[in-house]
């Protein structure tokens, strides 16, 4: 079980670390391409997040540092990042827009100055990748989860 504990935490910390890095590089180009500097307040929370998760990975073998990893990448990894930024910020956005969803409703969902509809194909598939990399990252922290809560009988 410990093996199997220790195979899935390093495949949550690689996809967390890779959608952090990723999510970085998002954000640069986008306030780069886009002229919005505000953009770049993500990085503040993607670096630390992708350090500290590195930290906390190394440190796992103790229970508070096990706790502190897993509410971190549940909180800032999968929900925050993969789910809001990726899946909701990006797929979707993309998936309505293509498919003709009425530009009224698509400016209610994503408001213009926050969002931006796709017009440039690295900002939207780096932001797509983001969901993208937070699906096996949700399944394997899943994995860990269950690894970590359900103890083998003896």
């Amino acid at each position: 079980m410990p093996d199997l504990l220790n195979q899935e935490q390093r495949k949550v910390t690689l996809f967390s670390v890779i959608l952090m890095g990723l999510t970085s590089v998002h954000h640069l180009y986008g306030a780069i391409a886009y002229h919005t500097s505000w953009r770049l307040h993500v990085l503040l929370f993607s670096i630390p997040v992708l350090v500290v998760t590195l930290l906390l990975h190394r440190a796992a073998s103790r229970p508070w540092a096990f706790r502190l990893y897993w509410i971190i990448t549940l909180l800032a990894a999968i929900i925050l990042i993969g789910i809001f930024e990726g899946l909701y910020n990006h797929v979707l956005k993309n998936v309505l827009f293509f498919s003709g969803f009425p530009k009224s409703s698509m400016e209610k969902l994503y408001p213009q100055g926050a969002y931006e509809m796709p017009d440039s194909f690295f900002f939207e598939i780096s932001g797509i990748m983001q969901g993208i990399i937070a699906i096996p990252l949700i399944i394997y922290f899943v994995r860990l989860t269950q690894a970590k809560v359900i103890k083998p009988k003896i």
